[in-house]
């Protein structure tokens, strides 16, 4: 595909974006406690602006500190964190990017843990997502000067440089709490109808406006759609509202959902009260809506996007997982003006050079394994799995410098791991071999990587494999390497990826007749209609997700008491989600005593639990590759070996690459 459209420039009232590709604001957790910008932040903001953005969003700042819903949340509710924001805004001008500011307010969101108040909210609508903590209705009174806020903190905004403002009116933030009927049940002005129930965005857009300018650009985020909440906000009246404010704003940028999106739906479907047809609860359970994940197809909110912008004559930005060229799409076919491409720049802050350079093959994919939100949340700042820098550029402990000495280097093992460290060692000036035992690159990655949808694993394999093509290194498929192979080759160093096998607890009937989740990925699928897969972790459920699209009959059998215990956060929501949509049964809190050529033998609470199949895929987990290590640590004194990715311990993509990134820095 020839990317022309995304490339140019384009207006959001009197600004100019060098393109048509957005950063859209997404949290990071790299601000202080205080809210004011840090070193962190400015070093990552003017790596995503070198990068050939056309404009970047800040993440969610709050316009009054009762707001708050994450640590490291900015601030600009006082005029002392206007200096710092300058700084924030010349990092950004220096890599030739525009810079918005995004102005929120968590309501529900925003937990007495972090504020050190009750959330207030239009009807004290609470929200599971912090357990349903109890609220407070605001009263007229707060309500103005909860907007007059905005405006203080807009015009501060003004001060600092930033080019733009965006209001946040999605995803459950304080303008679609009073927009939405779900979260809004006041009977004073501010609710009952639509013209109520948006008075108080009126109120914030029109307080912006007064401190702004006339002709200060200013966008407002909407969600389009809060799918499957109880009365939620539809489609035809967040259009209708758009409409209200069209004289008022630049742009809309148009996404969907609030963080409570079908999660009454979920819970019905998950304890067995409703019948999961029909309300593709899996598409968006929580954040899942606007940060979906990697099952979730790409760009299913453009049509949201051209809805609305059939509606207004105003700029339409659209979001939601759209990758380069799904955006150049969309905009060719004129349902959007910009397109907003968020994880994707943790992932690869270069990606919109690589576009102007016609040279998509060379971006790094997204996985959309949403581990950004979980180190988001946990709360120690975005990481990505597949960008080690993404949070660190300023660091010297991630600098990729030429080595001191040249060196022969062997990596054993071509997976995530091994293929990192072989490509950063390369590109320090080491003369690199590359040894994987089977016909192709990968390790697990290559079998993440074949079901349809894990379609972002494998444009991620194939991202890597063109790297390791396109540098100095030599690599020998079919090759298991050993200390002999070392000594032979006169290495001086070992990189020790080679990964991890299927494990073998000591349960009974476990090595006759059954399948890996390996062999069953790579095409081995059992011939039987009803299969038992187990182990109930993020392997056993994706292996049971593929049999299941091929139409098998699949239980999943556990000692866990959940699904997927370890996925990512929200991740897990729309996987346990997506087992139930395809009748994938679960026995879980279920210790597993036999297998025969029935099924498995099962104990629950003292009791013998049987589960058919007429087949039985192992998927309890992984065991790193210890013994290897071990005899090439005993064989080869005086030679640095460094163990890398699940030959340590089995476990996600993201620490098998930075762990390799690190191997192949150091030596």
């Amino acid at each position: 595909m020839k990317f022309e459209k995304l490339l140019e420039p384009g207006y959001i009232g009197r600004m100019e974006l060098r393109n048509r590709m957005i950063q859209p604001a997404m949290g990071t957790n790299y601000s202080d406690s205080s809210g004011f910008v840090t070193e962190r932040l400015i070093n990552y903001i003017s790596r995503r602006a070198e990068g050939g953005v056309g404009m970047i969003i800040s993440e969610i700042c709050l316009p009054d500190p009762s707001g708050r819903v994450i640590p490291g949340e900015l601030d600009l509710s006082d005029d002392i964190f206007i200096p710092k924001m300058a700084r924030l805004v010349d990092a950004a001008h220096a890599g030739g990017a525009k810079i918005c500011i995004q102005f929120a307010h968590g309501g529900c969101f925003a937990g007495k843990a972090l504020t050190g108040k009750t959330p207030m909210t239009p009807s004290g609508i609470p929200t599971f997502q912090i357990d349903f903590e109890e609220c407070r209705v605001m009263t007229v009174e707060e309500i103005h000067e909860l907007a007059v806020n905005y405006g203080k903190a807009a015009k501060r905004a003004v001060q600092a440089g930033f080019d733009a403002v965006e209001i946040h009116g999605a995803h459950g933030y304080m303008p679609l709490q009073f927009l939405s009927p779900y979260t809004n049940r006041r009977t004073d002005e501010y609710g009952g109808s639509l013209e109520n129930r948006a008075r108080f965005p009126m109120e914030v857009i029109r307080e912006v406006r007064k401190n702004v300018g006339s002709d200060f650009p200013l966008i407002y985020r909407l969600s389009a759609e809060e799918y499957t909440i109880p009365q939620g906000l539809t489609l035809d009246e967040a259009c209708e509202f758009a409409k209200m404010i069209e004289k008022d704003v630049n742009a809309i940028h148009v996404s969907a959902g609030t963080w409570d999106s079908r999660y009454q739906y979920y819970e019905g479907i998950q304890n067995g009260t409703l019948n999961p047809d029909d309300y593709d609860t899996s598409m968006g359970v929580g954040a899942g809506t606007w940060i979906p994940p990697h099952f979730t197809p790409r760009g299913i909110l453009i049509p949201l996007a051209e809805a609305v912008k059939k509606c207004v004559r105003l700029p339409i930005i659209a979001v939601n997982s759209i990758s380069p060229e799904l955006g150049e799409q969309a905009l060719a076919n004129g349902q959007a003006d910009f397109i907003a491409i968020g994880r994707q720049s943790f992932a690869d802050p270069d990606y919109p050079n690589k576009v102007m350079e016609q040279e998509p093959e060379k971006i790094r994919r997204c996985l959309r394994c949403n581990e950004c939100h979980s180190s988001l949340v946990a709360p120690f700042g975005v990481q990505c799995s597949v960008n080690p820098q993404t949070g660190k550029e300023g660091e010297d402990f991630i600098k990729i410098l030429p080595a001191e000495r040249k060196k022969k280097v062997a990596v054993i093992g071509g997976g995530p791991g091994g293929m990192a460290a072989a490509i950063v060692a390369a590109d320090r000036g080491h003369e690199v071999t590359l040894f994987e035992a089977k016909d192709h690159l990968g390790g697990a990655l290559y079998y993440a990587a074949i079901p349809d949808f894990k379609h972002d694993f494998r444009e991620y394999l194939n991202y890597l494999t063109n790297k390791i093509e396109g540098c100095a290194i030599t690599v020998k498929l079919n090759t298991e390497a050993n200390a002999k192979t070392i000594h032979d080759g006169k290495f001086e160093a070992v990189i020790a990826a080679m990964g991890a096998v299927p494990a073998k607890p000591p349960i009974k009937g476990l090595d006759d007749q059954v399948y890996t989740a390996l062999d069953v990925l790579d095409g081995n699928v059992p011939k039987e209609e009803e299969i038992v897969v187990c182990g109930a972790g993020l392997v056993g459920c994706e292996t049971a997700m593929f049999l299941a699209e091929m139409g098998k009959k699949v239980t999943i059998v556990d000692m866990v008491s959940v699904a997927a215990p370890d996925a990512a956060f929200y991740l897990k929501y729309n996987l346990r989600a997506r087992l139930i949509e395809l009748r994938v049964g679960q026995e879980l809190n279920c210790e597993i005593t036999g297998i025969t050529k029935q099924g498995v033998i099962g104990e629950r609470n003292g009791e013998r639990v049987e589960i058919a199949g007429g087949a039985v895929v192992n998927a309890l987990g992984m065991s790193g590759r210890c013994q290897m290590l071990d005899e090439l640590r005993k064989s080869l004194h005086g030679i640095n070996i460094i163990p890398v990715g699940d030959v340590n311990q089995p476990r996600k993509v993201l620490q098998a690459v930075h762990e390799g990134y690190h191997a192949g820095r150091r030596i």
